[in-house]
């Protein structure tokens, strides 16, 4: 099965005070035509979506669109999260993709996760899609006030995905976290309101085949090869000017 990973698109951004919708709109293209000419089975998006919560209505259109482009153009599933600069009401409402057969949306957290699976010649993937949670929101969902960290929050949503894979499936989590020893960018938003550690450990993915990660914006690998960023598909700080953009091309295999 083979995976396009993508993710903090952050449509809607601007650079410097100058708007990059024609930017957004040339990645976009891009990723359509990057899952046709590879066969691309699944498309991941990885969190940050939009650049803020409430994004302009341009923004909204051109997502809207792509969307529809995919689903229409192409026979790819989608799995996608919301991350933490996205509403994830905004997010779970994206109704574009209509074919549960086809779509995994994620916007709020679960304390049942259910994996979208498909399968291929070797037998099924699971697919389950984590989005980004603050601990208020995860010690409501999960009644457990013990959660206070994006560590203790994540462990709790991993574990409940990995109930519901079934024994032998190859497993992919999706999720948007700043994972211990990979390296970050000015242009990020801290995960954290109030300040402490943000950062979450490697193995909290355990027994996933693929971890597909959103939030940092240079494209990595973190604890193993199996645990990546993608990146964003734009610089959105000079910092990033020495850092060679790129989606990633993933296929799961036996």
């Amino acid at each position: 099965m083979r995976i396009l990973h993508t993710a903090d698109l952050h449509l809607g951004r601007q650079f410097n005070g100058i708007p990059l919708d024609a930017d957004h709109a040339a990645i976009l293209d891009q990723i359509v035509s990057a899952i046709t000419s590879r066969d691309v089975d699944v498309l991941v998006i990885a969190g940050d979506i939009f650049d803020r919560a409430a994004p302009p209505t341009s923004a909204v259109r051109q997502f809207n669109g792509f969307l529809a482009r995919v689903a229409s153009e192409t026979d790819a599933a989608v799995v996608m999260i919301a991350g933490n600069h996205d509403s994830g009401d905004r997010i779970a409402s994206m109704a574009i993709m209509t074919d549960t057969r086809r779509a995994l949306i994620r916007g709020a957290i679960s304390a049942d996760e259910k994996p979208l699976l498909l399968t291929d010649a070797h037998g099924p993937v699971a697919f389950t899609g984590l989005p980004f949670a603050y601990e208020y929101a995860a010690r409501e969902c999960f009644s457990d006030e013990a959660l206070h960290a994006p560590e203790d929050v994540l462990a709790a949503q991993v574990a409940c995905g990995r109930r519901n894979i079934p024994d032998g499936t190859r497993w992919v989590v999706v999720s948007h976290a700043f994972v211990a020893g990979a390296s970050s960018s000015e242009s990020e938003r801290p995960l954290t309101r109030v300040g402490g550690i943000e950062t979450v450990s490697s193995a909290v993915f355990e027994g996933a085949h693929y971890v597909a990660l959103g939030h940092l914006h240079r494209p990595q690998s973190v604890g193993a090869p199996h645990i990546r960023y993608s990146g964003s598909p734009l610089a959105f700080g000079f910092d990033e000017s020495d850092c060679q953009k790129s989606m990633s091309l993933v296929e799961i295999d036996a």
